[in-house]
């Protein structure tokens, strides 16, 4: 049975599952429980378990096939790295940076956050499109996505005033970023993208999406950046435990 505490059911769910996983008690390419299985098994809603598969998913550690249920990943069972770092970190990142805010729309939720599952019902999102430069020129392209009860409340003056939006968003929303998921993928630039950049056609480029949660789980927000490899360097100590 899942505690009724602070910490968001879906998560504590995702967690049980992901163990078992890791562990090896469901097997790779294993079918895992339906949702009505897991819904009644674990006592909570389908929309739980749904926030809570996605997560997984996303993790790469399962994969739905249509028409026959989900089922573990092959491979899912290694080891993987868990890589920490905090969110002052971001928030310190992005002074002596300069914004320039391109456009601020409502909108779909486009294919790269519709699968977020915060995000997958609802009909709209609001959009912020802005370039965030240093002082050797553009680093980096972005694509801020605001759920409605967020993006209802911003106006684009107030955008092109604060180069810090995790602490623009917390103010906003009367609450902190407790956590983030972070995803970092390779690209290429696109005629877009080259001329937002000053970057030729093709250059590779880092893509980086990030989604900020609230200690209750609640999502805040999503960006979606896509960075300059030559003026950005990620860079994670490790230590032994």
């Amino acid at each position: 049975m899942l505690n009724r505490g602070p910490t968001p059911l879906y998560y504590q769910l995702k967690d049980i599952l992901k163990s078992k996983i890791l562990s090896q008690d469901v097997k790779e390419n294993e079918r895992l429980p339906s949702e009505t299985e897991l819904c009644e098994q674990y006592n909570v809603s389908r929309v739980t378990v749904r926030q809570a598969l996605a997560e997984l998913m996303k993790a790469g550690l399962i994969y739905r096939d249509r028409g026959k249920g989900t089922f573990v990943t092959e491979g899912a069972g290694l080891k993987r790295p868990v890589l920490k770092g905090s969110i002052e970190d971001l928030i310190a990142a992005a002074k002596g940076t300069r914004v320039k805010i391109l456009s601020y729309q409502e909108m779909s939720p486009p294919p790269t956050i519709v699968t977020i599952p915060q995000l997958s019902k609802q009909a709209k999102v609001f959009q912020v499109e802005m370039i965030r430069s240093i002082s050797k020129g553009p680093m980096g392209y972005s694509l801020l996505y605001f759920p409605p009860g967020l993006g209802r409340q911003v106006s684009v003056s107030e955008l092109r005033e604060t180069p810090e939006m995790i602490r623009f968003v917390e103010e906003k929303l009367k609450t902190k970023a407790h956590r983030a998921n972070q995803c970092i993928d390779v690209g290429k630039a696109d005629e877009v993208l080259a001329r937002y950049l000053s970057v030729k056609p093709q250059t590779p480029l880092l893509i980086i999406q990030r989604e900020y949660y609230t200690r209750e789980g609640a999502l805040m927000f999503v960006a979606r950046n896509y960075v300059r490899t030559d003026r950005f360097k990620y860079e994670i100590e490790l230590t032994r435990s």
